[in-house]
């Protein structure tokens, strides 16, 4: 018998990759059939939105008055040719092949009327073929042809848009026209690269799963390898048992096969479960040590809501048994109910919801919380720990599906926490009362101080001003006024201290001219050396510019600080040098180095590190030598520090002190010749705006001029605002008004602003919007001028200056002060004595209560009207200033609301001006006060 060959199949991995590639095959047909399809539509509406886009653009520039009126006899007339060159320009510009007008000659029947092709134009009235888009575009709306039609110039598709007259009837349509082969041709050319992509991902899909698989057919042939190699051990063995059978070994090796993987499976089961025990043990001993720390420890699948208990924290009855499944949230409601106190009990249900649970662990790997249990009628802190448990790189879905929760006993470290937390809450309760009887101390020594100050001052200047005097007289009475101007500087030097340890100490951001800031400094550093005989030398090295910005007020103080004490402790024929120098620019900004030295007594090594430190003093007589008060330095440093720069001294004993200041200072464009009547750095500017970007902008802005500002978020802070500085009589020159606020707008707040500060203040009202409508409304409201949001510095200073002059002109005229009839508060007789004298300066008359009782009598005492003003004094005995200041304005009398009220006080403090104001003060005059500050008050206080 012949022996036939065998055809040999393909493999398992053969035709897996045969059956994928098919309906990879299949699969790419039909996706190429439904994108075909798509795309087809999609390029449709495609050509189609184009099309009406510019047939619109051009409808939109045709005349449909224009339009309806032309007629054939109109073919080359001007209104013809306007319409015509129209279409014309447009043609060229997009490149169009035909564009046209066209007119309804009603019935369905439609015509050319303008057409600006050159060659082979439609003529004015020629017939056109009708489709439906034509029949809707003449009904007022646009549209194309869903379907090609044909005429003498081809085959096309149209879109076609309406043309309206002025009275918004149809005057005409355009059209314009795409070539329908060229359309078929786009289709044609899409779908041949839909089918090439479905072949090539074909392609590409088979060679992908042949090299995918490549690892899985080699594992195949390894399986089919050990298999023969079984079956031909098996046959040897039959062959050796029984060699008459050798015939059969084929027909059992099958069965044999089969057996003996059976057997293998029945092994490995065995071995997989004798594993999954050693894994389970090992599991439970983990647990075991791993809940050391845990009263409680369970296993949570949050998919199914389901629990399994590890290690139970809480032995009830009924209560879970270790390793018993249960309905996770219903025993965690159960739970709460039972021993959660009601304080925590809605925050513990909302840390273990599944939702929140999933929420908070989608980036984090665990969680905790804390909370109070009541157990057996004790109350104890028990803590929560939840943590994910992370699926392996391939199951994770970026989901959390499972959970550990572990409760621990924490109320040992719970209760010693917070026993801790109370003992530092206490100590800042300490430290903010101590903090608040260091300020009532310094407000208190301040008006102590002041009050004889005042006196001792006042008496010194009116002294001073008789002609009479002789010399002597006026030597001593000019000592006098130093000595008080030293103790001026004591009282100023601890207020400085209490602000700056306050934080409370601001340095602004002006411009400043500095050639002018370094003459003061020469004049009154040169007056000093030239008066113990001491050499001054100053000199400015290089190059400067007019103008800097920064805050010259401090730099100063910092200088004639250094420099005063340079010339206090250098001897007669000794000398005090002062350079300035600018030793770098850079992004706008220049840093200048300060050196200030002496050849004077100068300091020890050993001191120079405790120099800074408050009242500290190498020699304990030099406090009363040179009068020293030990803070000036500390002040220094910290102002220095404040304005981001840096201060280094080096000295040695009987050689001389030299000190390095070096400061940064933005760069100002303004020169010498530039300003007018009033300078940026002079401004006193106020923002009101609720957006914060808006604000940090505006004074972002303003600060490039050197306009500092301050910033309040609401029209209610900005009344406040306004209160305070007036009742200081410190107006602002400008107010920047948003227009729209929370609460009451900015029209509202600026009415409020003119009945507390009158018309002395520019007020701009910002908008994002016109404002021509209610330009009326604002100016009757006391807006000055209008700015659009975002403003411009330069913009704002220029409008400022003009409003400022015409208010300048237009300004209120003052009250004369001769005879005016003030009403005087004042138990000290000295500071009545003197205060009198000085009113009576410009020819007032001064009637004086001791008391606030007295001052009140003697008010309600007279009739309506018979006094202009009172200078109440806050603190007098029987009934302060402010109490009598509420008794005065609660009086029902035509002038007890309107009568200017004064504060004269040693209070000098932000807050002593707001109790001021709340007791119905209109300003707030510290002691001493200046003459000329005081009349310019009552000028503008008593009604002309």
């Amino acid at each position: 018998m012949k022996k036939v060959k065998k055809v040999k199949k393909p493999g398992f991995a053969g035709r897996f990759i045969i059956i994928i590639s098919v309906l990879l095959l299949a699969a790419n047909t039909v996706l190429g059939v439904v994108l075909a399809t798509h795309s087809r539509t999609a390029l449709k509406t495609l050509i189609d939105n184009r099309m009406l886009d510019i047939s619109n653009s051009a409808a939109d520039m045709i005349d449909g008055d224009v339009l309806e009126s032309l007629t054939k006899d109109d073919v080359g007339t001007e209104p013809y040719q306007e319409i015509n060159d129209t279409l014309a320009v447009f043609q060229e510009n997009i490149d169009l092949r035909y564009i046209y007008c066209i007119i309804d000659l009603g019935n369905g029947e439609f015509a050319f009327s303008v057409d600006p092709t050159i060659d082979d134009p439609g003529e004015f009235g020629e017939p056109i073929v009708y489709t439906d888009a034509l029949y809707t575009a003449s009904l007022g709306e646009p549209a194309v042809d869903k379907e090609p039609y044909t005429d003498r110039w081809g085959r096309f598709y149209s879109a076609y848009s309406p043309v309206f007259d002025s009275k918004g009837e149809v005057a005409g349509i355009v059209a314009v026209d795409f070539s329908a082969d060229w359309y078929d041709a786009q289709i044609a050319d899409m779908t041949r690269v839909i089918v090439i992509s479905s072949i090539a991902s074909v392609l590409i899909g088979v060679i992908l799963i042949f090299v995918a698989t490549a690892g899985m057919r080699r594992e195949i042939k390894l399986i089919n390898k050990d298999i023969s190699e079984v079956a031909k051990d098996i046959n040897e063995l039959n062959k050796e048992i029984n060699p008459d059978a050798a015939d059969e070994s084929t027909q059992i090796e099958s069965a044999n096969d089969i057996h003996g993987i059976r057997e293998s499976i029945h092994k490995a089961k065995e071995g997989l479960q004798l594993y999954s025990q050693n894994l389970h043990s090992q599991a439970n001993s983990m647990i075991s040590a791993l809940s050391v720390n845990y009263r409680g420890v369970y296993y949570v699948d949050l998919d199914r809501d389901e629990g399994v208990c590890y290690r139970l924290h809480v032995v009830e009855d009924n209560s879970l048994q270790q390793g018993e499944r249960f309905p996770y949230s219903e025993i965690i409601r159960r739970y709460a109910n039972a021993y959660v106190i009601e304080e925590y009990r809605e925050e513990f249900l909302r840390f273990f919801d599944i939702k929140t649970i999933r929420k908070g662990l989608k980036n984090e790997q665990g969680d905790a919380f804390r909370y109070m249990i009541r157990i057996n009628g004790k109350e104890s802190y028990e803590m929560a720990r939840i943590a994910k448990i992370n699926l392996s790189d391939e199951q994770d879905d970026g989901k959390v599906h499972a959970i550990s929760v572990g409760f621990a006993d924490v109320d040992a470290e719970t209760r010693r926490a917070l026993t801790q937390r109370q003992e530092l809450s206490d100590a800042l309760s300490v430290a903010e009362v101590a903090n608040k009887a260091k300020t009532v101390f310094l407000s208190n020594m301040s008006h102590e101080i002041r009050t004889p100050m005042n006196a001792i001052i006042g008496l010194d200047k009116i002294a001073l001003s008789d002609p009479d005097i002789s010399d002597g007289t006026r030597e001593y009475l000019e000592k006098i006024g130093a000595s008080a101007d030293h103790l001026l500087k004591i009282i100023n030097d601890i207020l400085d201290m209490s602000r700056i340890e306050a934080g409370r100490m601001v340095i602004r951001q002006e411009v400043f001219s500095l050639h002018s800031l370094l003459e003061q400094v020469n004049i009154m550093i040169g007056d000093q050396c030239r008066e113990k005989g001491v050499n001054w030398h100053w000199e400015v090295i290089g190059e400067t510019d007019d103008f800097y910005i920064g805050d010259d007020m401090k730099l100063k103080q910092v200088l004639i600080n250094i420099l005063s004490n340079s010339v206090k402790f250098t001897s007669t024929g000794d000398d005090v040098t002062f350079t300035v120098e600018r030793i770098s620019r850079y992004e706008n900004n220049s840093v200048f180095r300060f050196v200030m030295k002496d050849t004077g007594i100068g300091m020890s090594k050993d001191f120079l590190p405790r120099l800074f430190e408050p009242f500290s003093q190498e020699d304990v007589s030099a406090k009363s030598k040179y009068g020293s008060t030990g803070l000036g330095m500390s002040i220094t440093k910290n102002i220095v520090e404040l304005m981001n720069g840096e201060i280094q001294v080096e000295s040695e004993k009987d050689i001389g002190t030299t000190f390095t200041v070096t400061v940064t200072f933005g760069d100002s464009k303004q020169k010498i010749d530039e300003g007018g009547e009033i300078s940026p750095q002079e401004l006193n500017v106020l923002i009101v705006d609720d957006d914060s970007v808006d604000c940090e902008y505006a004074a972002m802005e303003l600060e490039k001029a050197g306009i500092t500002s301050d910033i309040v978020r609401s029209g209610d802070e900005a009344v406040e605002m306004v209160k305070l500085k007036n009742a200081r009589r410190e107006l602002y020159n400008l107010i920047l008004m948003d227009w729209k606020l929370p609460g009451a707008d900015g029209l509202q707040i600026t009415r409020q602003i003119r009945s507390i500060a009158g018309n002395d203040s520019v007020i701009v009202m910002l908008t994002s919007f016109s404002w021509e409508d209610v330009i009326d409304d604002a100016m009757k409201a006391g807006v000055d001028f209008f700015i659009a949001k975002p403003l411009q510095a330069t913009t704002v200073f220029q409008q400022f200056r003009q409003a400022y002059a015409l208010k300048s002109k237009t300004a209120k005229v003052k009250a004369s002060l001769n005879g005016r009839r003030i009403l005087l508060a004042e138990d000290m007789e000295v500071n009545a004595e003197i205060m009198s004298m000085i009113l009576q300066m410009r020819q007032m008359e001064v009637d004086r209560a001791e008391n606030g009782k007295i001052a009140v009598d003697m008010f309600a005492s007279h009739p309506d009207g018979y006094y202009d003003a009172i200078l109440m004094d806050v603190r007098m005995p029987v009934m302060d200033g402010l109490e009598a200041t509420r008794a005065i304005r609660a009086m029902d009398r035509i002038d007890a609301k309107t009568i200017p009220v004064i504060a004269l006080t040693a209070n000098a403090f932000d807050e002593d001006v707001q109790r001021s104001l709340q007791a119905g003060l209109n300003a707030h005059l510290s002691k001493p006060v200046e003459p000329d500050n005081l009349f310019e008050t009552l000028e503008s206080l008593i009604k002309p």
